[in-house]
């Protein structure tokens, strides 16, 4: 009707009623192509459609009861549909109430706990556990559960998603690095040089990754993507000239037969360990001293969140920082200092203009949004060699009038703390794992953060109607080193 009124009103439009239908046709057509054995077509009881009624007359009859399995079927799918959203009207009106009730019963189910025997099937009587496990874990039991105890997976297209794309600008950036340090290390090499070096692995991981995806925006998207590596590369070489923490291990893994041993995990109910990468490693001799940091690269956004870290999330950058400072002797020397943990912004920061921006403007905007995130060790002669500068634009803190630093900083003491509750932290959760239960416990945080919010497994849990919700408020932090110390002593 829309179509017909514009063009009463001389609007030139494309196609016309019969030529839409037509296309409906060809799209229901390549649908019924891509059946492998069978195809099974239902309408409700006495209203079947056009496309029903033809597809029964091309077939040399037409079915006009449907078998009772199928009947069934249909009233406990509407049955569950409605008992969804509580719409016992409909259900009364369309004499569904047996099928309505027995499942509006079973929405309020509760999974409960697994045997012992159950946990040492599932899991094996090791735990080893990834960062990614851990995280799961911290933000919902039950989604850990169904992800890594019964592995259900969701089915996905083959693109070019936001993961994917972190993959290949982890891969070259790990190549590029690993490839100038054997060439001497960044402040030998010109920024054209590491842009020539960072192209020639970019295109290499691409064909051997991409070739039989062939298509104009597969192609766009490559060509983006290139564009905003070449940044962030340039970003990376620029930040390593200033610095005097030059890196010495780029994925530097922990785990069985790699280079660093797992990280273990004392609990007195299962045996654990955890596995793992770090992108960078960086180091600084000063007096016979060595510090250390350790650097993730990320291609999507991340802070470093007080709150998360206190409740179990975003734990894996420091557990990998203190199990090198514990057993890191072949890579950092004996009694290494840890100077903390940096998250580098692998991917080139949105600018928001009105009209045409100034390029100067741009890059100042965009400097301000690539500030690193992270906890680095609050002594002024180590921030100073990680980025000397009148004004630090790079690290998580800022340069007072007295030359001292504040921001997101900690002392040896507070690192020592926090090493303390974290391996305590991981052991509780560990536990968890090991008592069965499974009982969906969503972390969330305002509108900052909530685990339901994309979680595949929703229709499983009924996440709308979970009791068992953690909703925590964001967290300073001076009140996180007071918790933190106040966990720590309580424990012993």
């Amino acid at each position: 009707q829309e179509r017909t009124a514009l063009r009463s009103l001389g609007l030139l439009l494309t196609g016309g009623a019969m030529e839409g239908l037509q296309a409906e046709f060809a799209e229901i057509y390549g649908v019924f192509c891509g059946a492998d054995s069978s195809i099974y077509v239902s309408c409700s009881e006495g209203e079947p459609s056009f496309l029903y009624r033809r597809l029964c007359a091309m077939s040399g009859s037409e079915v006009t009861a449907l078998p009772l399995g199928i009947a069934s079927v249909d009233k406990l799918e509407a049955g569950a549909y409605l008992a969804r959203f509580a719409d016992s009207k409909s259900a009364d009106i369309l004499n569904l109430n047996e099928q309505y009730n027995r499942l509006r019963d079973r929405t309020s189910h509760d999974l409960g706990c697994m045997s012992r025997e159950a946990v040492l099937g599932l899991y094996g009587d090791k735990l080893n556990l990834s960062a990614s496990q851990i995280d799961k874990l911290a933000d919902c039991r039950l989604a850990y559960f169904l992800k890594y105890g019964l592995k259900l997976k969701e089915r996905k297209p083959a693109t070019i998603d936001p993961a994917e794309f972190g993959t290949y600008v982890h891969a070259v950036l790990e190549e590029t690095g690993r490839r100038i340090q054997q060439m001497g290390g960044f402040k030998n090499i010109t920024m054209e040089e590491t842009l020539k070096i960072a192209g020639e692995y970019s295109q290499s991981y691409i064909s051997q990754h991409f070739s039989q995806i062939d298509s104009q925006r597969v192609s766009y998207l490559f060509r983006r993507n290139v564009q905003e590596l070449e940044l962030v590369v340039a970003e990376l070489w620029e930040e390593l000239q200033q610095s005097e923490f030059e890196p010495v291990e780029f994925e530097l893994s922990f785990g069985s037969n790699a280079q660093m041993p797992a990280i273990a995990i004392c609990s007195q109910t299962i045996p654990a360990q955890l596995r793992g990468f770090v992108d960078r490693v960086d180091v600084w001799e000063n007096n016979g001293q060595t510090y250390f940091r350790v650097v993730d690269y990320k291609t999507g956004k991340k802070d470093f969140d007080y709150c998360d870290i206190f409740n179990g999330l975003g734990l894996q950058m420091l557990l990998y920082l203190f199990a090198l400072e514990d057993n890191g002797a072949d890579i950092l020397q004996e009694n290494p200092v840890a100077a903390g943990v940096q998250y580098f912004p692998a991917r080139v920061p949105l600018v928001t203009a009105d009209g045409r921006p100034d390029a100067e403007a741009v890059q100042a905007d965009r400097e301000k949004n690539w500030k690193r995130k992270g906890l680095l060790l609050g002594e002024d002669a180590v921030l100073t060699a990680m980025e000397n500068a009148e004004q630090p634009k790079r690290l998580p803190c800022a340069k007072k009038k007295d030359g001292t630093f504040s921001g997101d900083l900690a002392s040896r003491a507070q690192f020592a703390l926090l090493k303390s509750y974290v391996f305590a932290l991981l052991e509780k959760m560990v536990d968890d794992i090991a008592s069965g239960c499974v009982t969906a416990n969503p972390y969330t945080r305002g509108s900052r953060h909530n685990a339901c919010a994309f979680c595949p497994y929703g229709d499983i849990c009924h996440s709308e109607t979970v009791d068992g919700r953690r909703d925590y408020a964001a967290m300073s932090a001076q009140k996180f080193w007071e918790e933190i110390e106040k966990e720590v002593n309580r424990r012993g």
